[in-house]
């Protein structure tokens, strides 16, 4: 029965649409030794999504930019082409989470508030362990859940069983999924991921930010995305049960982060969180 769902699921990831046409143009003239800053500048002004998302990365006070940048290629050459095409993937694919999720008992809007304040928390993370590119955090932030639009319309035929399982045993609800589906959303959202050709940091920043140390490369990423992910799901009154509120003890490890310290920066982030929102 598990395994019939399981090959449901991957059958739905095979049969995923591809980026959108402005976000792969846009990433194949990256790979183009003669495209300049002008020429990927005149690109991501065709579509204004992207513009927007590139201009807001390029004034962004946390990242250290404090002087205006009003032109997109005046945008890419702050950015360069490494961070602009991670914030293109990022950009690319966030739209769905805005989507009403029936499965998961999610209206509209509230996985986008979730992952956005987890994308804010996990770059704020980043910068404070010095980590080279806190966008990198930003978008796994901001994707660590896309594998639940997939799994949503299996969530919704066993969603009883689901919340029956994680209130009796007190499992995280990332493992009960497993048990029931086969699969769970964050191996699915790995899935999609290396589906759409993301850079293998980011795919393993999805797949296990809830089993961090089984990253290929750079496990401090997913560790960071976990712990942005239990601070904003425990202070977001929206989100319920089927969404993990606790911080992977490998998380605490791979970071060398203590719970004293961890508490510490939860009333920190708590801070950060309230002044970018009021702002």
């Amino acid at each position: 029965m598990i395994s019939n769902k399981v090959d449901q699921i991957l059958e739905s990831v095979s049969q995923l649409h591809p980026m959108p046409t402005s976000v792969t143009r846009v990433l194949k003239a990256f790979d183009d030794p003669l495209a300049n800053g002008s020429y990927i500048a005149e690109l991501i002004g065709l579509d204004q999504a992207l513009s927007a998302a590139v201009l807001q990365m390029a004034n962004s006070v946390s990242l250290g930019y404090n002087l205006n940048c009003s032109s997109l290629k005046e945008a890419v050459m702050r950015l360069g082409f490494k961070r602009i095409k991670t914030l293109i993937l990022g950009a690319g694919s966030s739209g769905p989470l805005t989507r009403r999720l029936y499965g998961y008992r999610l209206g509209a809007g509230e996985l986008w508030n979730h992952s956005v304040a987890t994308a804010v928390a996990a770059q704020w993370l980043a910068q404070a362990f010095s980590f080279p590119n806190p966008e990198v955090a930003y978008v796994g932030g901001l994707l660590h859940d896309m594998g639940k639009l997939l799994l949503d319309q299996f969530v919704m035929v066993d969603y009883a069983r689901i919340v029956e399982i994680i209130d009796q045993r007190n499992q995280p609800p990332w493992e009960v999924e497993d048990q029931v589906l086969g699969i769970h959303h964050a191996a699915v959202g790995g899935l999609m991921a290396e589906k759409w050709d993301f850079p293998v940091i980011l795919v393993d920043a999805i797949n296990y930010h809830h089993a961090p140390s089984l990253a290929r490369t750079h496990p401090e990423l997913p560790a960071v995305i976990n712990i942005a992910n239990s601070f904003t799901t425990q202070n977001d009154g929206t989100i319920h049960s089927l969404f993990d509120r606790t911080v992977h003890p490998e998380a605490l490890q791979i970071l060398k982060l203590s719970p004293e310290r961890l508490e510490k920066m939860r009333e920190e982030i708590n801070h950060y969180l309230t002044y970018t929102r009021s702002s």
